[in-house]
């Protein structure tokens, strides 16, 4: 780990007054030569391409252990700070410092973390020059440092590349995701297809990375410190017109619900997530020009309006040379036909850059778990408490539309076992494939007799992903909360629920001092690992933590969550 901070000798060394026989005796140290560096020379070229990929290591010799002058006096492990320095020149008149941890004697850098050291320094991208490497050892403030040999290098660094801005997953691995600022005046725009709820941060070409501000009810604010939080799109999933503005420090999010096509060519558009893009088939008379209009309507979310409530907006396109412009309002887009026959008009918003309107011959493939809806319903879970009826009163509600993977909780009492419907109708199902358990197993389209076996009676957890084809059960012991008015030192507790006589519900009696500064979680048979999330009083398996304790005021209230109907309440 490579840090920046400070660290003083004589805090660690405080009792030693108290070792000595008499005033007038000091401690001398010993052990504190000059180390030795070494590390991978020769030139490095980096490349934006690499950037995960190790660039340069650096090692020295082990300098950790010092002794003291009176053998009374212990000396502390590791004492002695360690600092790298990177500079473009040979007297280090100017550098680029990083800390080492205590008894750490080397570091490595990727393409990324080099580059923007280099960047720092002053260093012209695409251009090869010498990089100056030493190690300062110091004791203390008041102790003049020591310093190793010095390693040189050529370096080249890459073009920092400010007009893209880079949406990571909220472990901030690269998303694949893109934000457009061609001026690179860090206001970064471009459509976002996500998932409800899908929370990441963005890096600038510079390495700097922006997330929510940190602060508890202000989701459309960013920061680049280090507190700061991911960031979070509502609860719709589908199609958002995003800017992150980092001037402004701010970000909003305007989800398209609907595309409408006027002229020539007329009708409703479809979205489909995975090629982030608006299609609609139709049937051509004839190859040529059609003049179209594409307008539509949504909800804007922004600092304004947090991310429980929006305000209508209306918005369309136009033509730009080859490609189309987004805007307020819509004009006219002329788009060539290629021949008669089906065809079909699509709208690429996948390049930030450089969106398009195109007609091809062909239909539309449908976007693969386009079959699913928000729910799932578990038919003959409890036909031992309905006379042995089936029906599609209980259901697991979806928290992640890229895997289709629902989950939610069910009072099991069932007589033959279960099947899995993606709709309230009797086709298709999904049974278990053989060799399944009541615990888990996979799934296949039900032909025939057979169905997943179920647990013994009791209250259960459900997984299930449609598009893996999974499906797990966790028997549900306890249900406690975590997260309420704690502070930023994520000084958390877990609190214990009551059951009540209503299978799944659970009560606390709560008192609200703050905000919390992370919202909460309601856990399960306290495990850390499995909680819901949620917004709005809807219950999310896996969902971001709750935060309506942020609008309420100081006081004693009544939390009940209703595992089974997937809702929760603060009263």
């Amino acid at each position: 780990m490579k840090r920046f901070k400070h660290i003083m000798l004589l805090a660690a060394m405080a009792l030693a007054a108290g070792a000595c026989d008499k005033d007038g005796d000091f401690l001398t140290v010993t052990g504190t030569e000059d180390v030795s560096l070494s590390g991978n020379g020769g030139d490095i070229v980096l490349n934006y391409d690499q950037i995960n990929d190790l660039a340069l290591t650096v090692y020295w010799s082990d300098n950790g252990e010092i002794s003291l002058s009176n053998p009374l006096v212990a000396a502390p492990d590791n004492a002695t700070v360690n600092t790298v320095q990177f500079s473009a020149s040979e007297d280090f008149a100017t550098v680029s410092e990083q800390e080492a941890d205590a008894g750490e004697f080397s570091m490595q850098f990727t393409h990324f973390e080099l580059n923007a050291i280099l960047n720092g320094l002053g260093y012209e991208a695409g251009v090869k020059a010498p990089l100056y490497i030493r190690v300062e050892s110091r004791l203390g403030e008041n102790i003049d440092p020591t310093y190793s040999n010095v390693m040189n290098l050529n370096v080249t660094p890459y073009v920092i590349d400010m007009t893209i801005g880079y949406l990571l997953n909220s472990d901030q691995s690269d998303s694949g995701i893109t934000l457009y600022s061609p001026n690179s005046d860090g206001v970064y725009t471009g459509f976002v297809g996500c998932a409800s709820w899908w929370n990441f941060y963005m890096r600038e070409g510079d390495g700097t990375i922006w997330g929510n501000d940190g602060e508890a009810g202000t989701p459309f604010l960013i920061s680049s410190a280090s507190t700061h939080w991911n960031m979070w799109y509502p609860g719709a999933t589908g199609c958002y017109y995003t800017i992150v503005n980092t001037v402004g420090l701010e970000w909003s999010a305007l989800y398209m619900s609907s595309l409408t096509v006027a002229g020539d060519v007329s009708g409703e558009m479809t979205y489909t997530r995975s090629t982030n893009s608006w299609t609609l088939p139709f049937s051509a008379a004839s190859a040529g020009t059609v003049n179209i209009t594409i307008s539509g309507s949504g909800e804007q979310y922004n600092i304004n309006t947090g991310d429980s409530s929006s305000t209508p907006a209306t918005f369309g396109f136009s033509q730009n040379g080859d490609a189309v412009e987004f805007g307020d309002a819509a004009s006219t887009i002329s788009v060539e036909v290629p021949a008669a026959g089906d065809v079909t008009l699509t709208l690429n918003l996948s390049d930030p850059s450089h969106y398009t309107c195109t007609v091809e011959t062909g239909g539309v493939d449908p976007e693969p778990g386009d079959e699913f809806g928000d729910f799932i319903y578990l038919s003959g879970i409890d036909d031992g408490v309905n006379g042995g009826s089936w029906t599609f009163d209980n259901y697991l509600r979806r928290y992640n539309a890229d895997s289709n993977a629902y989950g939610g909780a069910c009072y099991v009492n069932s007589l033959w076992g279960y099947r899995i419907y993606p709709a309230q109708e009797w086709e298709p199902a999904y049974t278990m494939v053989d060799g399944g358990t009541a615990e888990s197993g996979s799934l296949v389209i039900a032909e025939g007799d057979g169905n997943i076996t179920a647990p013994s009676e009791g209250l259960y957890l459900f997984d299930v992903s449609m598009s893996a084809l999974t499906y797990e059960t966790t028997a549900i012991t306890s249900v406690g909360y975590a997260g309420l008015n704690a502070g930023a030192d994520d000084s958390w507790e877990l609190v214990d629920m009551t059951a009540t006589a209503d299978a799944g519900i659970y009560t606390a009696a709560i008192e609200i001092t703050q905000a919390s500064a992370w919202g909460f979680q309601i856990i399960i048979n306290g495990d850390w690992n499995t909680y819901f999330g949620g917004s709005d009083g809807i219950l999310y398996l896996y969902g971001s933590n709750i935060t309506d304790d942020a609008s309420l005021s100081p006081g004693s209230y009544t939390l009940t969550v209703d595992l089974c109907a997937g809702t929760y309440s603060i009263e």
